[in-house]
């Protein structure tokens, strides 16, 4: 466009600003719809993740945070989008009432004179009010991506920190023990200076420029200001941050900013809920659709056991136990002599071998694993009673279950002492505490009810 003249280019702008409402309608719709379904998708995803993989660990802790920022993004400008949408058909009613009728005739409506010169200086004309809609608006629409700039902000940065740590373990598990020292002192001064100049970058944004304003500071702070603006991507939203700053009072800004932390803080610390004599929590005298394969919806996830129905009448019901990757550790401490093959995360997809001076790559190849002793160490973690008779001989098969297809094990249990009517299946998962000592605690209380054939 530098051929174009500067004229020209200024009168499409002026006419492209005109015109932006028709187009902000028709991105809002659309992005609401499409939003919508994004943020149920995401939520699957998370739900998926949360199920699947072991992301809540200390080393990916971190990615877990940044993808429920991502999702609180999602949801901030759904909300932003609707507001503008309600607002900006405001607006098209308003302009319609006006081709209608310009001015407000108080004389008509017969109010003392009192009331009318009140009135007069209070209510704005649809003109103005028009011009302020439309300015509200063009600025939501803005400010609904700055919402998500914020938050995914905040995301990066924590992953920037988690990055970082993660290496520098990496790093402390390749160099000798000798270095061990040097890279302690460098996570010292490292993280403390990234959480100070993280926590002044946070500071600066929300009070418009403080550390901008003083002379001798912002030649120090400046560096990492452009630092931040990279790690957290702020370079693409800072024309925006920066034309609204300084377009609109300083104090309104900090109004908004006041309003959005109280609502957040609000929702944090407090939840509505009229049900007091509904425990908030599932316990032995509880009863979970999630327990049975023939209540659970099929789109759920298995949190801890299944069987197959809540009304048993066969010689045999099945239980399945998921595997969740969290319990790799406890397994661990339980078959301390069993190394399985895989890693627990990232595993080469190939393997290597060098023979008769030549290199071969091949598949990964798992056949040689003991998978009897791996289940026997999987099992070893669960004990199973019913009606507080201990099932000791079950035997357990690696099963992937057909719900969400999840891994875990299955064992069959006969009914042949069942008690008719209510029975109550419990299951201990066995921790070790400090001194490797077994510990039962409660994993799941499912009861059933049994009638023989």
């Amino acid at each position: 466009m530098s051929d174009i003249p500067k004229d020209q280019i200024s009168d499409w702008l002026k006419k492209l600003e005109r015109e932006s409402w028709q187009l902000e309608l028709l991105v809002s719709a659309f992005t609401i719809f499409l939003l919508i379904q994004a943020t149920i998708s995401f939520e699957g995803f998370i739900t998926e993740i949360e199920y699947q993989y072991n992301f809540q660990s200390s080393k990916y802790s971190v990615l877990y945070l940044f993808l429920g920022l991502v999702h609180k993004s999602l949801e901030a400008l759904v909300i932003c989008l609707i507001s503008h949408l309600m607002l900006r058909g405001f607006w098209i009613g308003t302009i319609g009432l006006r081709s209608v009728q310009s001015n407000i005739d108080f004389s008509s409506l017969n109010y003392s004179a009192f009331f009318t010169e009140r009135l007069k200086k209070k209510v704005i004309s649809l003109d103005q009010l028009v011009i302020k809609l439309d300015e509200i608006c063009s600025v939501i629409f803005a400010f609904a991506f700055l919402v998500i700039s914020i938050l995914m902000a905040f995301g990066l940065y924590l992953m920037f920190l988690g990055i970082i740590a993660i290496t520098m373990n990496a790093v402390g598990d390749l160099t000798p023990d000798w270095m061990d020292p040097v890279i302690g002192i460098s996570a010292i001064i490292l993280f403390p200076t990234l959480l100070l100049t993280g926590f002044i970058y946070m500071t600066d944004y929300f009070t418009l420029g403080f550390f901008k304003k003083i002379k001798w500071l912002s030649r120090v702070y400046y560096p990492f200001y452009r630092l931040y603006n990279v790690i957290t991507l702020s370079v693409l939203s800072r024309s925006i941050y920066y034309y609204m700053i300084s377009k609109f009072s300083k104090r309104k800004i900090r109004l908004v900013y006041a309003i959005a932390g109280f609502l957040l803080f609000f929702s944090l610390i407090f939840k509505f809920d009229q049900h007091q004599y509904y425990p908030g929590k599932k316990d032995a005298l509880s009863m979970s659709a999630n327990y049975y394969d023939n209540l659970r919806p099929k789109d759920d996830y298995i949190s801890h056991a299944s069987i197959s129905s809540d009304f048993i009448e066969k010689p045999h019901f099945k239980l399945f136990l998921r595997y969740d990757a969290r319990d790799n550790q406890l397994i661990k401490k339980h078959c301390e002599d069993f190394i399985p093959m895989k890693e627990d995360g990232l595993n080469w997809r190939f393997k290597t071998r060098l023979e008769g001076g030549n290199l071969h790559i091949g598949n990964q190849n798992f056949a040689d694993e003991d998978f009897g002793k791996a289940l026997l160490c999987m099992s070893s973690i669960y004990q199973v009673s019913i009606n507080d008779s201990l099932y000791q001989d079950l035997n357990f098969r690696f099963f992937t279950h057909p719900d969400k297809d999840q891994k875990g094990i299955i064992t069959v249990i006969p009914t042949d002492h069942f008690l008719q009517g209510e029975n109550i299946l419990d299951i201990k998962r066995i921790e070790l505490d400090s001194i490797d000592s077994p510990l039962a605690e409660d994993f799941a209380t499912i009861p059933f009810w049994f009638r023989s054939q």
